[in-house]
């Protein structure tokens, strides 16, 4: 029998690939499937992850406004503990872990500017 991905790993994995731009309902609604994002993003917060989080508004197809919220990880740390829980999750299933390049471009959005860092 084939295992199969957990929530928690999915709803990660779409947090470190929103990168800053950030997830919603409907980005998890359209690539997870997932109807309750923000369940998943409270289990990785009661784990230890900081995850950031703001309002925005979206016009739905009736013509009306639903104010949703977007999510992402907070730093650079953050990213790295998602990515060592989707790799945990990856190793129990005998799956190639996310590789290190791809780290790299995960992390790129959170390096500061020495114009960001106050220099």
């Amino acid at each position: 029998m084939m295992a199969v991905k957990t929530k928690l790993e999915l709803v990660a994995y779409h947090l470190i690939t929103g990168g800053r731009g950030g997830v919603s309902a409907l980005t998890g609604l359209a690539k997870l499937r997932d109807l309750n994002l923000r369940n998943g993003v409270s289990d990785l917060r009661a784990a230890g992850v900081s995850i950031c989080d703001e309002y925005f508004e979206h016009q739905h197809s009736g013509g009306g406004i639903a104010r949703m919220k977007r999510y992402w990880p907070e730093s650079a740390d953050d990213v790295l503990k998602l990515v060592a829980l989707v790799n945990l999750k990856r190793a129990k299933r005998n799956e190639e872990p996310i590789s290190p390049e791809q780290v790299a471009k995960y992390l790129k959005p959170y390096e500061e500017t020495p114009t960001e860092a106050g220099e």
